[in-house]
C-alpha cells in the first residue's frame, strides 16, 4: 500500500474501533476513564488524517476558504480537539455527552468501498461483501448497546453482562432482519419509540443484505445466466417464425457446444473494448493451447509465436459445415485446435480427414488462386482463423514461418 492508502486503512480501522468502544463504554461495560486518553488521541488522529485526505483531491485547495466550508472538515476541526480527555481531566465533567458526540467519528468506516478502489485486482464480489461485513456488525453492535441502555426489554437487566449483551444483540439482529420473535419485546414508551425506528432501519438494512446476496448469486454463476437468457432469446425467435425442428434442435446444439467449452462467451466480443496492449496479451494466453496442438508451434520462436497469437481470430463450425468451398477465394489459412476436418476434391469424395493440430487451406493462399478442394467439418470444431493480411505480415517478419508452411504444402503434393 501507498501512503494514501495506508491513511485512509488507518482511518477506517480506527473509526471501527471507536465504533465499537463508546457504545460499551456509554452504557458502563468498561471501567470509568479506561481507555479514554487513548480513544481521544485515536479521534484526534483520525481527524487530522481525513482532513488531510480530504485535501488531497485534486479539487480541493487548502489554501482556499471555501474549501474550508464542508460540514466534514468542520466536523474533523472539531473532533482534533480531545474533548472528552479536557471535560474529564481540566474540568472534572462527566464526559458522557461528549462521547455521544464522538461517535460521528464512525461515518469515516463508510470509505471502505473508495479504499477497496485502490485495489485494481480486486473481484467485484468482494467490492460487495467487504463493505457489509464492516457496516452490519457496527450496526448491530450500537443497536444492541442502545438496547441495553434502555433496560433491555422484557428480558430485563441481567447481573451476566456477557448475556445482557448477546440477548440485546439477539434482539437487534431479529428485529433488523424483521423477523422479530416476541420473545424480547418493548415494554416502556421509550423502548417502543426505539424498536420502531430500528424497525424502519431494518427495512432498508434488510432489502440491503437481500439484494446484495441475490446479486452475489447471480453473479456466482454469472455466465450460465448468460447462456440462458440466450437460449431463451433464441427460443422466442424460433417460435415466433416457426423454424422446422430439425433447424431447431442445430442451433441448440450449437449453444449447448458454446456452453460446454466457452461458457457461451466468444472471446473476441468480450476483449474487443480493450486497449490493443491488453487485448494481445490476452489473445496470446486464450490462443496459447494452441502451441500444443501444432508440433511446429511448439520450437517456434517466441516472437512468431507471440504475433501469430495476436492474429488468430478463433471460428466455430458445426457438423457437415463448409469451412470453404472449391472455387472460393483463397484468403485465409486454419489452425484445428479442436475436432476433425475433411478436405474433400470436385466430387466430394473425402481426400483426407485431418485432426487436431493440422492446418489447412494455406495453398490457395501462398499461390494466390481460388481454392480447389472443399473443407468439411465433421463434428464441432474450434478452428482458428489466420486471414491473408496477417499471413503476410507475419511472414514478412518471420521467414521462417514461410519456409514451414512451404514444407508441408509439398508434403502434401502428390
Amino acid at each position: 500500500m501507498n501512503k494514501l492508502q495506508f491513511l485512509k486503512a488507518f482511518s477506517i480501522i480506527g473509526a471501527f474501533l471507536i465504533g465499537f468502544w463508546i457504545p460499551l463504554r456509554l452504557i458502563g461495560y468498561l471501567p470509568n476513564y479506561q481507555f479514554e486518553g487513548l480513544s481521544d488521541l485515536l479521534i484526534s488522529a483520525i481527524s487530522c488524517v481525513n482532513i488531510y485526505l480530504y485535501f488531497q483531491k485534486p479539487e480541493k485547495n487548502i489554501s482556499k476558504l471555501k474549501s474550508w466550508l464542508n460540514f466534514t472538515v468542520l466536523l474533523d476541526l472539531m473532533f482534533v480537539v480531545p474533548l472528552s480527555f479536557i471535560a474529564t481531566f481540566a474540568f472534572h465533567l462527566p464526559p458522557g455527552d461528549l462521547l455521544i458526540l464522538n461517535l460521528l467519528v464512525v461515518r469515516h468506516t463508510r470509505h471502505v468501498r473508495s479504499f477497496l478502489d485502490y485495489f485494481d485486482h480486486l473481484q467485484p464480489v468482494i467490492y460487495r461483501i467487504v463493505p457489509i461485513f464492516v457496516m452490519m456488525p457496527l450496526l448491530l453492535h450500537m443497536i444492541a448497546c442502545a438496547w441495553i441502555a434502555l433496560g433491555s426489554g422484557t428480558s430485563g437487566v441481567e447481573a451476566d453482562k456477557v448475556l445482557e449483551y448477546v440477548r440485546a444483540l439477539y434482539w437487534s439482529f431479529t428485529t433488523l432482519t424483521t423477523v422479530g420473535y416476541g420473545d424480547i419485546s418493548a415494554k416502556t414508551v421509550a423502548q417502543m419509540l426505539f424498536t420502531c425506528g430500528v424497525q424502519v432501519v431494518g427495512v432498508g438494512f434488510f432489502g440491503f443484505i437481500i439484494s446484495n446476496v441475490a446479486s452475489l448469486l447471480a453473479r456466482k454463476d454469472a455466465a450460465r445466466e448468460h447462456h440462458m437468457n440466450n437460449l431463451d432469446k433464441v427460443e422466442t425467435f424460433m417460435k415466433s417464425h416457426h423454424i422446422p425442428d430439425d433447424t431447431k434442435n442445430k442451433v441448440r446444439s450449437y449453444y449447448n457446444y458454446m456452453w460446454r467449452n466457452k461458457k457461451g462467451y466468444r472471446d473476441d466480443a468480450i476483449v474487443e473494448d480493450l486497449p490493443k496492449k491488453i487485448q494481445s496479451e490476452l489473445f496470446f494466453h486464450i490462443n496459447k493451447p494452441v502451441l500444443q496442438k501444432v508440433p511446429f508451434l511448439r520450437d517456434a520462436k517466441i516472437d512468431l509465436v507471440e504475433e501469430l497469437m495476436t492474429e488468430l481470430e478463433p471460428r466455430v463450425y458445426v457438423p457437415g459445415e463448409k469451412i470453404f468451398r472449391a472455387g472460393d477465394p483463397g484468403d485465409a489459412m486454419y489452425f484445428i485446435y479442436k475436432g476433425q476436418v475433411q478436405i474433400l476434391d470436385d466430387h466430394d469424395v473425402v481426400k483426407v480427414t485431418l485432426s487436431e493440430g493440422a492446418f489447412f487451406g494455406e495453398m490457395a493462399l501462398l499461390a494466390a488462386r481460388k481454392r480447389t478442394a472443399t473443407a468439411r467439418s465433421v463434428e464441432f470444431c474450434d478452428l482458428y482463423h489466420l486471414d491473408k493480411e496477417a499471413f503476410d505480415r507475419v511472414c514478412q517478419r518471420h521467414p521462417q514461418f514461410l519456409e514451414h508452411v512451404h514444407a508441408v504444402m509439398k508434403s502434401r503434393t502428390p
